[in-house]
């Protein structure tokens, strides 16, 4: 009976049963066990009863989402009936339908695969489609659902809600067929959906009944290690492809006559601090370097001052150097997650990046309007929080969340930074103070604001502020 995991030595989904209730007589000290029953031993049904208490209690089915329709069966071109959607919100104007597909036993080895195709149904509704869905169950008028709907989900009153493609899946029973638990964990795992197992176990305490709802795929903290590797895989990516594009734009700068081998090259000015020694200057040989290859990793031959030899470098791997040789990166010298092409220049101020966009041979992208963003990041309240993708939408550039991030980072005058965390509540493990602190002086500064953190590290999400939309 029961879940499932993975066993370490096999690789298989393993069950393991469900516990029982403990019972404790508070005079006598005395323990019984109350075992758990069976939805079909107890003559509870789908519909009627687990249904029916979803419905009432979306806590049950692990909770978050709003209820949208249930006993669903108007689909283009089958008549098969979905058990009940839900929508949540995953940011500022956007949500994602929630599929919650229900069993009252563990018979069914096919009950993934019926989700997987309730979600393909729904996985193209637009918001319009879901306000309609919304008024029918609800009984309320068009009007009222969408305003609904609107609360929920934020945004601009102007501009339409985006239902995003990938639905939420979640699968309730009272256990697990080990084919069932199998295969959620090789979805998860592979392709990153957002898969879930809820076990309900009922248990009979004489008239009342009494029932345990328990996530038991992903596991709290199963789920925690696949973030972090799957945030590690992404940064790997990023990585990657930010090397590859560094490699790329050389050349076709060199081939649109832009640029030209031998040519100096500057550190941005701006990216000196003021009282910097040395100050910045187009003639300093730590400020200079010369293109000296178009191909490779090794493109910029650069005075080292420490060995006053030549160096051959990446234009990150410099970028990395001067960084924590000016005071602006602390610890092990990295180029990771560092762009080189944004800090060198042709002139001391245009950067590579920009001249790729001027030539055509990179596209343009909505700059960030850093004035604007500084008088959103001081409106964010005290003991309070907002995520970086919120501050690019308020300030007219959504999904600019990184580059948002990069500004923060970069601009000592962007005040209430330790305001900012991830969507999730998390501080960034990047985060650094003007003193070269990290994320936990941010964390310190939150709780003595009032703000409370739980023990995974997340802020608490009633205390998340959605800025207003000062840009369209």
């Amino acid at each position: 009976m029961g879940g499932s995991n993975l066993d370490k030595d096999t690789d298989q989904a393993v069950a393991f049963p469900p516990m029982p209730l403990f019972e404790v007589d508070k005079e006598s000290k005395q323990v019984s066990a109350i075992g758990a029953s069976t939805f079909p031993g107890l003559r509870l049904w789908e519909r009627q009863d687990l249904e029916a208490w979803v419905l009432s209690a979306p806590e049950l089915a692990g909770g978050e989402f709003e209820v949208v329709t249930s006993e669903y069966d108007r689909f283009d071109k089958t008549s098969e009936r979905l058990d009940v959607l839900g929508i949540v919100r995953t940011g500022l104007g956007r949500g994602r339908l929630v599929v919650i597909e229900l069993k009252r036993d563990g018979a069914s080895t096919t009950v993934d695969l019926q989700a997987i195709k309730y979600a393909a149904y729904v996985a193209a509704a637009q918001f319009g489609d879901v306000v309609d869905m919304y008024s029918r169950y609800h009984e309320v008028a068009e009007e009222d659902a969408e305003t609904s709907l609107r609360e929920l989900l934020g945004g601009s009153a102007e501009e339409t809600p985006i239902i995003d493609d990938t639905p939420r899946i979640i699968l309730l029973a009272g256990e697990f067929r080990p084919e069932v638990t199998t295969t959620v964990l090789w979805l998860i795992d592979n392709f990153g959906m957002d898969v879930r197992c809820v076990r309900l176990q009922p248990f009979a305490v004489g008239e009342r009944i009494l029932v345990n709802s328990e996530v038991i795929i992903p596991l709290p903290e199963a789920e925690q290690y696949r973030l972090g590797v799957r945030r590690k895989r992404q940064e790997v990516k990023r990585e990657e492809e930010q090397r590859a594009r560094a490699r790329r734009l050389l050349p076709q700068l060199i081939e649109a006559g832009a640029l030209e081998l031998g040519q100096k090259l500057y550190f941005r000015k701006e990216a000196v601090p003021a009282g910097a020694d040395p100050a910045w200057s187009k003639g300093h040989p730590l400020y200079t370097a010369t293109l000296i290859a178009a191909e490779g990793n090794r493109t910029l031959e650069w005075l080292d001052p420490d060995t006053a030899e030549p160096r051959l470098e990446s234009a990150s791997g410099v970028t990395a150097i001067l960084l924590h040789r000016l005071g602006l990166k602390t610890g092990e010298i990295s180029s990771a997650g560092v762009n080189g092409m944004s800090y060198w220049t042709v002139d001391g101020a245009i950067s590579l990046q920009e001249l790729g966009k001027d030539v055509g041979v990179l596209e343009a992208t909505r700059s960030v309007d850093r004035n604007l963003l500084r008088e959103v990041c001081a409106e964010i309240p005290k003991g309070q929080w907002t995520t970086y993708g919120d501050l690019a939408e308020a300030i007219g550039v959504p999904g600019a969340a990184q580059s948002i991030a990069s500004v923060i980072a970069s601009d000592d005058s962007v005040t209430n930074a330790h305001r900012v965390l991830r969507a999730s509540g998390e501080i960034s493990p990047g985060w650094e103070a003007s003193d070269g602190s990290g994320p936990e002086t941010a964390r310190i500064r939150l709780q003595e604001e009032g703000l409370p953190f739980d023990r995974s590290g997340k802020a608490a999400a009633a205390a998340r502020w959605t800025p207003p939309i000062f840009a369209s």
